[in-house]
């Protein structure tokens, strides 16, 4: 399971400049792979940590990808994040990792908003 999480890393780092669309297509393509693969064993619990990190490291993507507060501010919002809850959350001195666990982002964000997107999640 070390090389799955460290491909799903490499697809979903932050450095490689990819659109959110691209990622998911690249992680749907592995999913898939994978899953055909391994969909005869008993691995629910371990899925269920999996969904869990994944959805985590997909925030911080679209995170970094807002970049500026005032955007952040303006898609919580967007979200349904209230005007404060949204200004705290968009300015804080958080890095994406961290702010991917926030309540605010993770609510903004759920893992319905990645599936609405495109995204393909073992054992749905």
């Amino acid at each position: 399971m070390k090389r799955f999480k460290d491909k799903v890393r490499e697809l979903t780092s932050r450095k490689r400049g990819k659109s959110l669309w691209q990622v998911i297509q690249e992680l749907n393509q592995y999913f898939r792979g994978w899953w055909n693969y391994f969909q005869l064993t008993e691995a629910k619990s371990f899925l269920k940590g999996l969904k869990i990190w994944i959805m985590r490291r997909l925030r911080s993507l679209v995170w970094k990808q807002w970049k500026n507060p005032k955007t952040r501010v303006r898609n919580l919002e967007k979200f349904g994040i209230a005007h404060h809850d949204a200004m705290l959350c968009g300015n804080a001195r958080k890095k994406y990792w961290r702010m991917s666990k926030i309540k605010w982002v993770a609510i903004a964000m759920p893992e319905r908003y990645f599936i609405d997107k495109g995204l393909y999640l073992p054992g749905n």
